[in-house]
């Protein structure tokens, strides 16, 4: 069996592979995939990637307009992105069980100033009470 030579308008399409899909039945992936891009191109929300030497061959390709993203630059901008609000996240419960702890060694701080107070002016009337009772017996 010879294969059939291309029109000479350009080769045929290829005929869609399975089942036709029934109508009001389940939506095909590829479908939906089309969709989705099509209302984030509506919303102004596309995001291109693309392989840098195959955007040499875009007509109308401008490199201030459209941003040539690698998928592995993206990849590893998200996951750097996701650790730095990571740290960010537990840097702050620390802050905050510091400011806590703050607090409360605040209190201690005062409650011992309080008690070398008392202790500090208890001494200094028992010197006086002492040099009284000196002076007495002399």
């Amino acid at each position: 069996m010879a294969k059939k030579p291309a029109t000479p308008s350009g080769p045929t399409a290829k005929p869609r592979r399975g089942r036709p899909p029934k109508p009001g039945g389940p939506i095909p992936q590829v479908e939906v995939q089309r969709a989705y891009r099509a209302r984030l191109k509506a919303a102004g929300k596309v995001v291109r990637l693309v392989d840098a030497p195959a955007a040499a061959g875009i007509p109308d390709f401008d490199p201030a307009r459209d941003g040539i993203l690698e998928r592995q630059m993206v990849e590893s901008m998200r996951d750097r992105l996701h650790n730095a609000l990571s740290k960010l996240a537990l840097r702050e419960e620390e802050v905050s069980r510091l400011c806590d702890r703050n607090a409360y060694l605040e209190v201690e701080l005062k409650t011992q100033e309080r008690a070398l107070t008392i202790a500090l002016k208890d001494k200094i009337l028992l010197q006086q009470q002492l040099v009284r009772a000196q002076a007495r017996r002399r």
